[in-house]
């Protein structure tokens, strides 16, 4: 089995990105059925592609570019960059319905070629901290416990996955009806409006680039501002 990986280019070249998120989500939802991608997902990634692609737009034509225009497309695309992330993680990688034409147009790449050994299953818990930085969003910070005080994940690990409740106490992860991605540590969770205030109650766990997870840690909480 070999390990996969893609590439998403870095906001510091828009059109790259623009291309990039147009390809893979023409091509998502054309093959949503086949490659088990729920509506609910591809729904939330078409409203904040298209709040993207219009701020795009207006920093792409010089008659209304702005250094504003410009803060508010790199902030729409922060928006639409975790759950393009959580598409492929969770849909795309590994996907044995992707043919070989389809992992080239989705930019995924094999890393170390055929005859890489899969990983084992992780054998540790992520250590998570929920933190408040501005109004509705918690920055979900992580660190390998064998390595506590930097925020890098273990060898072979593609993301942490976080479930969890807001304003309920769940017993189990398995209770737990909210999910989220985090190939990156720092990464933002965004919060309606109604549920500031209210406590959010959580577990996480690694999940490697084979898709074998880890043990769920225990429950993390944190009260969104």
């Amino acid at each position: 089995m070999s390990t996969e990986n893609y590439s998403i280019p870095p906001i510091t070249s828009p059109v790259s990105c623009f291309d990039f998120e147009r390809n893979a989500l023409n091509r998502a939802n054309a093959n949503a059925t086949v490659w088990g991608i729920p509506v609910d997902v591809l729904s939330d990634l078409a409203l904040k592609q298209n709040i993207f692609e219009q701020k795009y737009l207006i920093t792409s034509n010089s008659a209304t570019s702005s250094s504003a225009a410009t803060s508010d497309r790199n902030g729409a695309w922060a928006e639409l960059l975790n759950p393009l992330e959580n598409l492929y993680n969770k849909y795309i990688i590994n996907n044995s319905a992707l043919s070989d034409a389809d992992k080239a147009a989705m930019h995924i790449h094999e890393q170390g070629g055929r005859n890489v050994t899969p990983y084992a299953a992780p054998v540790t818990s992520p250590l998570v901290a929920l933190v408040s930085e501005e109004s509705s969003i918690l920055h979900l910070i992580y660190s390998d416990p064998t390595a506590p005080n930097t925020h890098y994940k273990p060898a072979g690990v593609a993301f942490c996955e976080l479930v969890y409740e807001v304003g309920k106490v769940p017993a189990t992860p398995g209770e737990c009806t909210e999910c989220f991605y985090a190939s990156r540590s720092h990464i933002g969770i965004v919060f309606t409006s109604d549920q500031r205030s209210k406590t959010i109650y959580s577990f996480a766990r690694w999940v490697n680039n084979n898709g074998k997870y880890g043990p769920w840690s225990t429950m993390i909480t944190a009260v969104i501002s």
